[in-house]
């Protein structure tokens, strides 16, 4: 006897399948030069986390380097009142590891709701860019 799956959990499936083959970035526009090979850009995964009220999470970014541009980037993390968000190196010189963690923490009584923490990358030379990555605090 063959089993059938409901629409809804077919469709969830398949949507899962074309994130995991194609990802689902978050980038900034250009930083540095925009538009040559001169530019940076910081990348997130798409994903919003739901944070509850207290606790500190973990969202792993990257700068993305265009051909030429060799500089040092900048990294500096802002959020909302009652939420605290910090990158755990903030200087990303040409050679090193482009991954970076960002930490997000919603103190105790931090209101619910959704909120948005911005990564700012900038060089010595060049315009800087920012990064949003969106985030819900839900109850403790």
């Amino acid at each position: 006897m063959m089993k059938t799956v409901n629409s809804s959990r077919a469709w969830t499936l398949t949507a899962l399948a074309v994130l995991a083959l194609f990802g689902c970035d978050n980038k900034s526009p250009d930083g540095g030069s925009p538009g040559t090979d001169n530019s940076f850009k910081i990348a997130g995964a798409e994903i919003h986390p739901s944070i509850k009220q207290g606790d500190t999470e973990s969202i792993k970014i990257s700068v993305e380097r265009g051909r030429d541009f060799h500089n040092s980037v900048r990294l500096e993390a802002k959020a909302p009142d009652k939420i605290q968000a910090s990158v755990d190196r903030n200087l990303i010189k040409d050679g090193d590891s482009p991954e970076v963690r960002v930490k997000i923490h919603p103190q105790e009584d931090a209101p619910l709701g959704d909120y948005k923490v911005r990564v700012t990358g900038s060089s010595d030379h060049g315009t800087p860019t920012d990064l949003e990555i969106n985030v819900k605090v839900i109850k403790r």
